[in-house]
């Protein structure tokens, strides 16, 4: 082998070496974080979120109802709704109502309930 084909190979392991040292720590590294729970991902504060929401869901009126059925300021279908054990329908039911309605299914869901409307709360939060 030549001595110029050896400086070649050593310059080939040594870019390797490069490109690897990164790749290998963040695969690491990125095992470690992804080992934890989604739920520990940080979240918006519920009450700042819920209040970006709002104007994108309902406009601010407890009592709008959508073309599905959704209604109320956070728009809530009514299985939603019921499944965080609210009343009835949710544009019957009071302002403080919707909104502790609204805190549950923050905390079980995140943001992923509102995401068809994260075009207009996205900026804010």
């Amino acid at each position: 082998m030549t001595s110029g084909a050896r400086k070649n190979r050593r310059s080939i392991r040594r870019g390797r070496a490069l490109l690897v040292a990164p790749v290998l720590a963040a695969t690491i590294g990125g095992g470690i974080a992804m080992s934890q729970p989604a739920s520990a991902a940080a979240r918006p504060n519920a009450h700042h979120f819920l209040s970006a929401v709002v104007p994108c869901e309902s406009g601010g009126n407890p009592r709008v109802v959508n073309s599905i059925g959704a209604g109320g300021l956070f728009q809530f279908l009514p299985s939603t709704w019921h499944s965080v054990g609210g009343k009835g329908l949710p544009q019957n039911a009071s302002v403080a109502e919707q909104w502790k309605r609204a805190h549950i299914l923050y905390a079980q869901q995140g943001t992923s309930p509102w995401y068809s409307s994260q075009g207009c709360w996205g900026h804010k939060v």
